[in-house]
């Protein structure tokens, strides 16, 4: 799942690629422009780490009579310049929407062959604009989490249910925010009212203002993961913490007393997704595998493993029952499309992205 990282770097990687011919290049000598033919029965999977059920690829190995090596990354700017320095062995990679416009660009990935995808119609129209890609020409959702505030129950009742806890005036909670740009960033646009993807200077240098308050409140510990968040509200240390859910519900299971919920004034979303890559060398399996994934059963055993939401709107009712019963887990559909659940996107232009970059870094800085 989305992590966090630095845009820089990942544009860095996409420049190379999309700018420089890096990938092009690479692809060109791994033999990714006229693919070398597999044996139809190997598959290699590059996903992020601890991100999909072991049974559900060993059911797959023997179904298909096939054999799965999974190789695994951390953040997108990795699993990038892997690809772009040579790793033109693998057939499918899993990264984050706001990666595949590029890699769409750079020439890495291999348009979907839909007539291999039945299951597609499991997908429903949760998602009703893909702006990332458009039509899924490219790409297939795999798993999604939006990013709530959590707390300790036991400790204080959020009152209102909203991004103001921790950016109004009152200085009264302990909290932490996630070590994430566009998250951090995207949730003070948020509370002002505006987009997590804009490039208006005037709004992000509200959000900049905010955050500087915000930073500097005595109760602010400092940036963290979404573990190191999750394990400070087990151990008590704060009452509240920016985190993706998915991460808290591991925490919801420990203890009770730990729960999420999504900020009334919206928040972000983050989507996996699964695509084919040009240098595939079992394009076939690739798809099969994909198609498999999209079963109801197994789509609900990933996120069952995860703790992650499932756009697979058939495998609902094969969830566990925490994630059924979860509401932060299950938004209404209503809130994709008003925009108060927002895919983070790329941003567009250098000067965008310098100014995201310069509000990080003097937020890191204090």
């Amino acid at each position: 799942m989305k992590r966090g990282f630095a845009f820089g770097l990942l544009t860095l990687a996409l420049l190379s690629c999309a700018v420089l011919g890096g990938c092009r290049k690479q692809a060109a000598q791994t033999g990714s422009v006229t693919p070398v033919q597999g044996d139809g029965k190997t598959l290699r999977l590059f996903i992020w780490s601890e991100y999909i059920d072991p049974q559900v690829v060993k059911n797959f190995e023997k179904q298909f009579g096939a054999r799965v090596i999974t190789d695994t990354y951390e953040s997108n700017e990795s699993m990038l310049a892997k690809l772009a320095g040579g790793g033109s062995n693998y057939d499918l990679a899993v990264p984050s929407n706001y990666a595949v416009p590029g890699m769409i660009r750079a020439g890495l990935l291999r348009k979907l062959d839909k007539t291999l995808l039945p299951n597609l119609k499991n997908m429903g129209n949760l998602f009703p604009r893909l702006d990332y890609d458009p039509g899924g020409v490219y790409s297939v959702p795999y798993q999604f989490a939006a990013t709530g505030l959590a707390y300790r129950r036991d400790r204080s009742t959020p009152d209102p249910r909203a991004w103001s806890l921790i950016f109004g005036p009152s200085d009264t909670l302990s909290f932490v925010l996630l070590d994430d740009p566009r998250e951090v960033i995207g949730a003070a646009l948020k509370y002002l009212g505006h987009s997590v993807n804009t490039s208006s200077v005037a709004e992000l240098r509200s959000a900049r203002d905010l955050l500087r308050r915000v930073v500097a409140k005595r109760g602010f510990r400092g940036f963290d993961g979404g573990p190191g968040t999750r394990n400070q509200l087990l151990a008590g240390s704060v009452d509240y913490g920016q985190i993706y859910v998915g991460d808290l519900l591991i925490a919801t299971e420990e203890n009770p007393n730990v729960q999420v919920f999504l900020p009334r004034e919206g928040t972000t979303i983050s989507l996996d997704t699964l695509v084919v890559l040009k240098s595939s060398r079992n394009a076939e399996l690739a798809h099969r595998f994909i198609d498999y994934v999209l079963q109801p059963k197994v789509g609900a055993a990933i996120s069952n493993f995860t703790y992650y939401s499932t756009p697979n709107l058939a495998a609902k009712p094969y969830l566990s029952e925490l994630l059924k019963n979860t509401p932060a887990l299950n938004p209404p559909p209503k809130d994709f499309q008003n925009g108060k659940l927002e895919f983070i996107g790329e941003l567009q232009g250098n000067r965008t992205r310098r100014i995201y970059d310069r509000i990080w870094t003097e937020l890191k800085s204090r």
